[in-house]
């Protein structure tokens, strides 16, 4: 079963967003639900049939039943801690950026975590933290040895100290109008990303030749980039190039050679001991990870079997709130023996109360929404 992810997500899973632009992450497989449409139709239906079409006019149109469903997302999401998920992702930070534009799903950021406890920079464990080790060493790695709850209590503890002191969280501001959040402090350089390479080779062994760069895994660079061979066996292939075409992946990219070349291709071990990389292509500094709340897709509260009643029952008394408008601008509809009386004032009564009762379901968590752990108004 092929699962939907939505585009923005990286080869390694990380958000793509770049300084201030950029999509991202929801990822669910939407097989597995009825459509958005169709759970809409389903909720058109239900009013109709309430509200007794068929067996008297309801002068409803359709893009009344439209704003009624609509008006029951809007206060749902507004009143539902249900109507987001918590969930994490990882972000990629740039070089000496503080601001970023997370995709339009995120609601709230409740954390940035960091890979350390912050005295260093980079994505692999390249900093030695001597407590932390012999804490390892000594009750876990060590035989027969156990150093109880308090120890591993105080070692907590410690760890937490040590990441508030030397920069293990990242303190932050977030809109959650604009989605830009705001790092208080820039993360430098960490060094050139190389490439890995899967093949090099070459058209010819004049200068002026074709020369193709393949990579393992995609490489972010883009044509009128420039792209740097180093420590090539072939001295012919080591130096500076512009990149003249790339593929779709970013995995195939071609320059032209400035020299004479020995080899029309370089493989094996010799390989291995050749880099590529770029120096006009953002290399990310460090990667962090993102505790958030995603607001759920439309189409996942409605396949929510806690939800959905809800969504039903406010979008049907916000219709009949609409439909009771329009019938008290004429309390009465001229005819024989006297006409016929409209029901609007009572409509909009019965409306006003359900919809009250709806709202307080949800400060009741009936339509199956958590404690809240915020509030709204």
């Amino acid at each position: 079963m092929s699962v939907t992810i939505k585009p923005g997500l990286s080869g390694t899973g990380s958000i793509t967003a770049d300084s201030l632009a950029g999509p991202g992450p929801i990822a669910y497989n939407s097989a597995l639900y009825d459509s958005s449409n169709a759970k809409r139709a389903e909720i058109t239906d239900y009013i109709r049939m309430r509200l007794g079409d068929g067996i008297v006019d309801v002068e409803l149109e359709k893009e009344h039943y439209e704003m009624a469903i609509k008006q029951a997302l809007l206060k749902y999401r507004q009143r539902s801690a249900n109507a987001v998920e918590e969930s994490y992702a990882f972000l990629d930070l740039l070089p000496e950026t503080q601001e970023y534009i997370l995709p339009d799903e995120i609601m709230s950021v409740r954390q940035v975590f960091r890979r350390g406890i912050g005295s260093g920079v980079g994505n692999t464990a390249t900093q030695f933290e001597p407590f932390s080790s012999g804490f390892l060493n000594t009750y876990m790695l060590v035989a027969g040895r156990v150093g109880g709850l308090l120890n591993f209590e105080l070692f907590a503890d410690y760890q937490k100290l040590a990441m508030v002191m030397f920069g293990g969280y990242i303190t932050y501001t977030f809109n959650p109008v604009t989605k830009k959040i705001t790092l208080t402090r820039k993360i430098p350089n960490a060094g050139h990303t190389t490439a890995r390479l899967a093949a090099l080779t070459s058209s010819g062994l004049t200068a002026g030749s074709t020369i193709t760069i393949t990579t393992s895994t995609p490489y972010m660079a883009d044509v009128g980039d420039t792209i740097i061979i180093s420590d090539c066996p072939d001295h012919g292939y080591t130096g500076m190039y512009p990149i003249l075409t790339r593929n779709d992946t970013h995995t195939v990219f071609t320059v032209e050679a400035g020299k004479t070349l020995t080899h029309t291709a370089i493989t094996g071990f010799d390989l291995s001991k050749t880099t590529v990389y770029s120096n006009t292509v953002d290399q990310f500094a460090e990667g962090v990870l993102l505790w958030i709340y995603n607001k759920k897709p439309d189409q996942m509260l409605f396949n929510d079997p806690y939800a959905f009643p809800w969504l039903q029952e406010y979008a049907y008394s916000f219709a009949k709130r609409i439909l009771g408008e329009a019938r008290s601008k004429f309390n009465q509809i001229a005819g024989p023996q006297g006409g016929a009386s409209l029901n609007g004032d009572a409509l909009k009564t019965e409306a006003a109360a359900e919809m009250e009762d709806l709202e307080k379901q949800l400060i009741n968590n009936i339509e199956g929404n958590m404690p809240m752990t915020w509030v709204t108004g």
